[in-house]
């Protein structure tokens, strides 16, 4: 037996030495070694276990221990997780959620960064089992997932148990209606950080269908005010700038509710993101309140330097001059600053399948461009990915989306712009 085992060893490790001077492994040698001594001692486990079989005399109590810290029960890892998550979690969570006091920012954010931590590594084992269920099942891809999972158990955040089938789904539930509960809780300000954060947690662990809710809540959410007597909540303003859902968030939502086939929930998010008021307003003084105020202003500046020029010249009276140059100066900047607008306004380099219908009026298609790239986004998801096919689409789900882009002023694949078709 002991030279059967040898002999087994030895075959792994001239197999790693095999791969690793092909260049495939060579990252991984020593890992392979190990996982062969480790190997090693698996079958020496269950030799001693089958030699104990027919001989009662040797005693079994030594091999069952072993066998059972190889292999250690699904009960103690569903233990072990939810103990993780109470100490990592639910602790933190009740203490935020005390109705009597205003927890602090970085609390609220320490439970959310937790919650982030664990759907990372849900995400990270989804992901994993899945480029597995795909792959080929070679020796050298067996010693791969052997290195790799021996990486993986030696990363800090890796040391948290990962469970399969129902109690992973639980475990997810939990973490999901955690940070729900958190970000929903009255006495809790809800800020862009902890919205980003909450965004991410459930589109790691996909459940994308709170989005329209906490997105239509952080523009209404009251606001509770710090006070030595109990907790008083102002109304905010739901059309403030501050209000407005970031437009990177809006994005990490929306590929999550992509992912998940509904097309009702893709258009929720468009509407209670990037077409609320809010982000229209917001929109407007990020970038066209400077260009407005310069132009109010362009006039008055205009004309100031007209009348310093008119007293540079002789062959007209100076009221003369001063209008001629106003006239002039004023049509040459006025003319260009339109020219800039309708170039700006009418570019389509950046649009895939969704279009502006013709008699849009130019500003509306400045501030409404982001709801239709997002609404290009979901086009581009529910149709053929291959050019040459697009045009072919059927469906209810097709349908229902061409009618829903023409009710708000766009048109789905203009027949004008399609290849082959200038």
């Amino acid at each position: 037996m002991r030279h059967r085992l040898s002999s087994f060893a030895h075959a792994f490790k001239v197999l790693a030495k095999a791969t690793a001077s092909n260049g495939r492994l060579a990252h991984g040698r020593v890992q392979c070694l190990a996982r062969c001594d480790c190997l090693r001692r698996q079958v020496v486990y269950s030799s001693t276990w089958t030699a104990s079989q027919p001989d009662q005399s040797l005693p079994r109590t030594e091999t069952t221990d072993a066998t059972v810290a190889e292999h250690p029960p699904a009960t103690s890892a569903r233990s072990g997780l939810a103990t993780l998550l109470d100490t990592e979690i639910l602790s933190k969570a009740r203490t935020v959620l005390q109705p009597s006091v205003i927890p602090d920012a970085a609390a609220v954010e320490e439970v959310l960064r937790a919650c982030e931590q664990f759907a990372t590594i849900f995400a990270d084992d989804c992901q994993h089992d899945t480029q597995n269920l795909g792959a080929e099942q070679t020796p050298a891809s067996n010693l791969l997932s052997l290195e790799e999972s021996q990486e993986s158990s030696m990363i800090p955040g890796r040391k948290a148990i990962v469970p399969k089938g129902p109690a992973k789904g639980a475990a997810a539930q939990l973490v999901s209606s955690t940070a729900y509960k958190v970000i929903t809780a009255p006495n809790v300000y809800m800020t862009p950080g902890l919205l980003a954060m909450y965004v991410n947690i459930q589109s790691l662990l996909g459940r994308p269908w709170s989005f329209p809710e906490i997105f239509g809540l952080y523009a209404s959410k009251a606001v509770p005010k710090p006070r030595s007597g109990p907790i008083e909540y102002t109304t905010p303003y739901p059309y403030k700038p501050s209000a407005h859902i970031p437009l990177p968030v809006a994005k990490n939502a929306l590929a999550a509710a992509i992912k998940t086939k509904q097309l009702p929930l893709c258009f929720d998010i468009i509407n209670s993101s990037v077409c609320a008021p809010a982000y229209r307003v917001s929109k407007f003084f990020r970038k066209a309140f400077i260009p407005v105020c310069g132009a109010v202003m362009t006039p008055f500046a205009v004309y100031k330097l007209a009348s310093e020029l008119s007293t540079y010249q002789t062959t007209m009276d100076s009221p003369m001059a001063t209008q001629v140059y106003f006239a002039g100066i004023l049509a040459y900047v006025g003319f260009t600053a339109t020219i800039g607008f309708v170039a700006i306004t009418t570019a389509n380099d950046q649009m895939d399948r969704v279009t502006w219908a013709v008699g849009t009026p130019l500003r509306e298609r400045w501030m409404r461009e982001e709801e239709r790239m997002l609404i290009d986004r979901i086009a581009g998801a529910w149709g053929f990915q291959q050019r040459w096919r697009r045009g072919e689409e059927e469906g209810q789900d097709w349908e229902a989306l061409r009618e829903w882009i023409g009710m708000r002023g766009m048109v789905l694949d203009k027949t004008d712009l399609m290849d082959g078709m200038e």
